[in-house]
């Protein structure tokens, strides 16, 4: 894609057609004959604003009129379903009327933006302005013809502003309109006929903005969604006078329905042939489901952060197809909710209720499923039993009086009960009883006798850990004491110590081979044990946290021949790290970590070999969600604390969720319904979710990596080849707290890239890049003072020498891997970039107090100095020189107010060209010369060009190209290519119109003369070659 930003509007043709508005762009996505998704742009012009609606209607077989409004602008084209081509397009003018004589008001117009359209016939096109003007338009009877001329105009007697309308009717006679408010007024008003213009209803819906309104008179219902968070059901009818041509409405609120935890922006009616639906979106990125009675079906999350902005059904294939603030596309089949006739779609989530028949005052206190499916059951009584599927008790293992078992572990052919320090070992068989075949007591001070200092007395097995890839059984105790068996539990494999820390014990244990094994305890550490020694290797502090790793998974693609073992772990964080084992040095390393929308991940289930599930809870509920971060399963169970355990069931794709909750065992029974429905594929780049603050190329072979940070506090790497961003490969990485203001990019002696991020909370991250594997390492983190965490621990004598909001604004390099950052704060800090056995980090070396939040940087070498400027909020360029950055060595003015954008360009020996953008909404450039004189250094000012009125809004991206040409951006929305060459006047040769709001920057590919403008967004601009001239010169 060259665009990504705001998706505001789609719409659904036939036979897996869409249409959707992304950004300027019209987008035509279809499925081919041989079953491909295909995209085509339609051949609209540059439009100013985002495309806001778009209309479509047959004008006769396999070809349709398609209308899409942005801003005040409305254009026609015509689509030919078979070739999937577009006619050129046609803008609607519509006149307005003169008035000779003055007029003493405000008049209406239909020059306004554009609230709604609809299309009453191929011939009929009704309009309504954002202040309450209807309009009708016709156009010829020709299929050609794109010519449409106004009609009638009818104003609505309440000239609100209107946030939403909509269009119900065929015929103009007939046209109602519904429209919201800001203040929350519902007003529904007719354009023709009698009550020309009058307001039917007016009634306060809601407590805020009205988003959106759906009505259907056939059904009697209506509704309205608002910034309240409401999703709003009212009852509705239109009744009519023939004798007077006179209509009423009758509106009663009926329910008032909340499921959404931010803004509600569409909800639309479905009309399904068994039943109707409510479909709801908004800000929190769910789509939510409702009945007409305003009963919540499903809450379904469908992206992570981006706001919901339009949604269009397809009843052929009951597919919900909706746009997110990202440029992503969703779909969602509901066949399963809104066609109850079907027999495989029927809501299989039901809770039931199978606990056993026990003896008065018995209960079960324990529960795990075996490897059939059956469970093992322990009661507060110490009686273990074997239940079936139903909870019947098939078996009643024999009750062991001076063993209470504290501890269930399954095993491939064993079942493990641990209590005290005995361990009992059950045979587990298909088709003959369960039975005893062993009882081990576990003597953890005999095993480790022979290690020095070592005299704790002998304690209870505290943990129970069964390593599935090596048959072999960890048992360990509160003191560290770890004894690895065989799964017979006869012979002792090895034994280890977990070093000290509050909990000991493990949460999980894995062998890697013939040496090497890794176990995790309950404080969040993992160890790296080798077979032959008791102490641990390698100690990898905190994976997760100060909570417990809850499994550890070794990737399958790692063979046996390789010295590296690549890892995933899961806790308690919400997290999903990766990590890599190096068996020569015996090293563990953090590479990276996703984050998931699971807030307590317990468990990973791979299905069928390919489709990755994780297990977990958030809250109270228990969640199912695929490596996507896609939510399957979603119930309420009352929380992780409770004895639980999950079972699926390959052979009929079936997942049993069994938990202990007030006494009683209760099960859910589901099958994961693939929601196949509309057999498009549809992409999902996952941009920035908000706006992204910095962008950097860097070159990658015939391609380019992206490397971006924004206010999503995350940073992004993704691939752009021949002008397209792709979908795969791409990396996020979730290092930061706060949001990216700065990224540097280091080429390292491997051919790797070493990426340097930093921005809010004083925080600054170290990540390394692999261009051959594309695998991310993240390196180091450095907080200016301390994390979070080291100081809430602080008791006494708190000081602090800088604002805890600190921000590092922007970055430059200097020599001898010296990086200075300018600061929020008003510091100048210079750090020193270091290696030690190849782990890269930062240290502080010196600071100087400016005064000025600095928010851009440069730097460069003149004469074997190295120097580096600095701009603030006070409009100046600030020289330093690096080696004594004491004070600045010369100031300059260049803005009345703070500088947004720079750039610079050696022309000769010691001369510069130095351009900048300010919040001033000015351009300038200078031309200085620098040279040294008495071993100082001398600038001077040779030219100076200031363009006031270039740009009506701050500019906040500059590039200079050759030929004494530079782009600029600014948060107007035009990119201007201008030139400066006499330095008297900035002559603009070029304009171009961007669909990225809040533009923060732009970047320029040289060698493709490609433009890339980012902020609320990206699109990527094809530039003139004739107007650069950058590289035939």
């Amino acid at each position: 894609m060259r665009v990504l930003t705001d998706a505001t509007c789609i719409r659904v043709l036939c036979g897996e057609k869409l249409l959707i508005g992304i950004g300027n762009q019209l987008l035509l996505v279809y499925r081919s004959s041989n079953g491909s998704t295909l995209r085509r742009i339609a051949p609209l012009p540059r439009l100013v604003d985002k495309i806001h609606g778009i209309e479509a209607c047959v004008m006769k077989e396999e070809q349709w009129l398609v209308i899409v409004h942005a801003g005040r602008a409305t254009y026609s084209i015509i689509l030919d379903c078979q070739s999937h081509t577009f006619s050129e397009c046609a803008l609607l003018v519509i006149p307005e009327e003169i008035d000779l004589q003055p007029v003493p008001f405000i008049r209406r117009r239909l020059n306004d933006w554009i609230s709604r359209i609809s299309l009453l016939s191929s011939t009929e096109l009704c309009i309504v302005t954002a202040h309450g003007v209807a309009a009708l338009l016709k156009r010829g009877d020709s299929n050609r013809c794109l010519q449409w001329d106004v009609v009638d105009k009818s104003p609505c007697e309440d000239g609100s502003t209107l946030y939403c309308s909509t269009i119900t009717g065929q015929q103009w006679e007939n046209v109602i309109i519904l429209s919201g408010t800001a203040l929350g007024l519902l007003l529904i008003w007719s354009v023709d006929g009698p009550n020309r213009g009058k307001v039917l209803t007016s009634v306060s819906a809601h407590n805020g903005v009205i988003f959106s309104i759906s009505c259907n008179f056939d059904i009697g219902l209506l509704t309205t969604t608002s910034d309240d968070r409401s999703v709003k059901f009212w009852n509705v009818k239109l009744s009519g006078n023939k004798d007077s041509c006179s209509r009423a409405i009758e509106l009663r609120e009926e329910r008032y329905c909340f499921a959404h935890t931010a803004r509600v922006f569409q909800c639309r009616i479905l009309n399904g042939e068994h039943r109707t639906l409510v479909a709801s979106i908004g800000e929190d990125s769910h789509l939510c489901l409702w009945t007409v009675d305003g009963d919540l079906v499903l809450k379904k999350r469908l992206d992570e952060g981006p706001t919901l902005w339009s949604m269009d059904y397809d009843p052929t294939s009951a597919t919900i197809f909706v746009t997110a603030s990202n440029g992503n596309l969703h779909k969602y089949c509901i066949r399963h909710a809104i066609d109850d006739g079907d027999d495989h779609c029927k809501h299989k989530n039901a809770l039931t209720d199978i606990s056993p028949n026990l003896q008065r005052n018995e209960h079960l206190a324990k529960v795990k499923f075996l490897n059939n499916g059956y469970m093992v059951a322990i009661t507060n009584h110490n009686q273990v039993m074997i239940l079936d599927s139903s909870g019947t008790i098939v078996q009643q293992l024999e009750r062991l009086d001076d063993f209470k078992c504290s501890i269930i572990e399954i095993g491939a052919t064993y079942l493990y009960l641990a209590g005290g320090c005995c361990v009992k070992t059950y045979k587990i068989g298909n088709d003959q009883p369960i039975h005893l075949v062993g009882s081990k007591n576990v003597t953890f001070q005999k095993s480790l006798e022979n290690e020095a200092g070592f005299d704790v007395k002998e304690s209870s097995i505290r943990s129970l850990n069964y390593c599935t890839r090596s048959k072999t059984v960890a048992v360990c105790d509160s003191h560290g004491r770890c004894v690895v068996f065989d799964e017979t539990l006869a012979d002792i494999v090895s034994c280890h110590i977990i070093p000290n820390s509050p909990e000991r014990w493990l949460t999980a244990f894995v062998v890697l081979n013939e040496s090497l094994l890794l176990m995790a305890d309950r404080s969040g550490h993992l160890y790296l044990f080798d077979k032959l020694h008791v102490e641990p290797a390698f100690k990898l502090t905190n994976v997760h946290g100060k909570l417990g790793i809850t499994a550890i998974i070794v990737e399958e693609n790692c063979l046996p021949s390789t010295d590296v073992y690549n890892l995933r772990t899961t806790g308690h964080d919400g997290r999903i790290c990766e990590l890599a084992v190096n068996c020569s040095t015996r090293t563990l390393e953090l590479l990276t970590f996703s984050k998931s929308v699971i807030g307590w991940i317990d468990r990973k289930l791979v299905v069928r070999g390919s489709k990755t599930f994780y297990l977990g809870f958030n809250d109270s509920h228990f969640l199912v969600v695929d490596d996507a971060n896609e939510t399957f399963v979603q119930f309420d169970c009352g929380g992780g604390h409770r004895c639980w355990d999950f079972f699926y069931e390959p052979s009929a794709a079936i997942f049993t969720f069994v938990f202990i909750q007030h006494k009683k065992l209760k099960k859910v029974h589901f099958t994961p319904r693939n929601n196949v429905g509309s057999e498009l594929t549809l992409s999902r780049f996952n941009w920035h979710t908000r706006a992204c603050n910095v962008l950097q190329v860097a070159k990658h072979g015939n391609s380019y990596l992206l490397l971006s940070g924004g206010e999503d506090n995350i940073l992004r790497i993704n691939v752009l080849d021949n002008g397209q961003i792709l979908e795969a490969p791409r990396k996020h990485l979730f290092s930061h707290i706060s949001s990216v203001k700065t990224i540097l990019v280091k080429r390292l002696e491997n051919g790797a890239l070493l990426m340097i991020s930093a921005g809010g909370r004083a925080q600054i991250c170290l990540t390394s890049i692999d261009l051959d594997s594309f695998r991310i390492k993240q390196e180091y983190e450095y907080m200016l003072l301390a994390t979070d965490s080291e100081r809430s621990r602080w008791k006494t004598n708190r000081r602090s020498t800088f604002d805890p909001e600190t921000k590092f604004m922007c970055a430059a390099f200097l020599t001898n891997d010296r990086i200075v950052f300018g600061c929020s704060d008003g510091f100048v800090r210079i750090y020193q970039l270091s290696t030690t056995d190849g782990q890269f980090s930062v240290s502080l070396t010196g600071e100087t107090f400016y005064g000025r939040c600095i928010l851009k940087m440069i730097s460069f070498d003149i004469d074997e100095k190295s120097i580096f400027i600095t701009m603030a909020t006070d409009g100046y360029l600030c020289f330093w020189d690096a080696s004594c950055p004491t004070e600045p060595i010369f100031r300059h003015r260049h803005h009345t107010s703070g500088v947004n954008a720079v750039d610079v360009k050696q022309i000769g020996a010691g001369k510069l060209v130095f351009v900048t953008g300010g919040d001033d909404q000015s351009v300038t450039v200078s031309l200085l010369e620098m040279k040294k004189s008495n071993e100082k250094l001398q600038v001077r000012v040779l030219k100076h060009l200031s363009e006031q009125y270039m740009h009506t809004a701050q500019v906040t991206g500059l590039k200079l190209l050759d030929n004494d040409k530079m782009i600029s951006v600014g948060v107007d929305q035009r990119l201007f290519v201008s030139s400066f060459s006499s330095y008297d006047k900035l002559v603009v040769e070029s304009t171009i119109n961007t669909c990225i709001a809040d533009v923060k920057g732009v970047s320029f590919i040289e060698e493709d003369n490609e433009a890339i403008v980012y902020g609320c967004g990206i699109e990527i601009i094809q530039l003139q070659g004739t107007l650069i001239n950058s590289k035939m010169t």
